[in-house]
């Protein structure tokens, strides 16, 4: 009969990959906020552009509002301060992203690692396996054989 696989690390393979999981949770979100910080960072962009438009519009041949172009201006100034703290945000989440990719890298490489070992032992266990029914198998046919013998010289 033959003798069940047991890995001694099961269970701390089991937690190195849960370790990698929660890393690769934690990549995910960080991806989705960066998503979300470049949307933000676009409408910004798009918002300067049409102040842009109606500061020019503002300023055609005719009558010229100036509040209004003073308050065109003072919102633009407020939403290219918003584009650099985009800015900002996406490289701090940017930075933060590498470290965290790292992180999982790592916890992948000790995953692996075990993982290795466990197919090693494995392999290791079923060779050994093989060799057991080798030799049970070779002492089966030897007894037989002793055993045709013995039969043979009675008779």
């Amino acid at each position: 009969m033959a003798k069940r696989f047991i890995f001694r690390y099961e269970t701390l393979l089991k937690l190195r990959r849960q370790r990698e999981d929660h890393h690769k949770r934690i990549v995910a979100e960080r991806v989705r906020q960066l998503v979300a910080a470049r949307e933000r960072l676009s409408a910004l962009q798009g918002q300067i552009a049409e102040e842009e438009a109606a500061i020019r519009a503002g300023q055609e041949p005719g009558t010229v509002d100036m509040q209004q172009i003073i308050r065109h201006r003072h919102w633009l100034g407020r939403l290219q301060r918003q584009v650099l703290e985009a800015q900002g945000a996406i490289r701090a989440l940017e930075d933060r992203r590498a470290q965290e990719r790292a992180a999982l890298a790592e916890a992948v490489k000790q995953r692996k690692i075990l993982d290795n070992l466990r197919e090693r032992r494995l392999e290791r266990h079923l060779q050994e396996e093989n060799r057991r029914e080798t030799n049970a198998a070779d002492d089966l046919t030897t007894v037989r054989y002793v055993y045709g013998q013995e039969v043979r010289s009675e008779n």
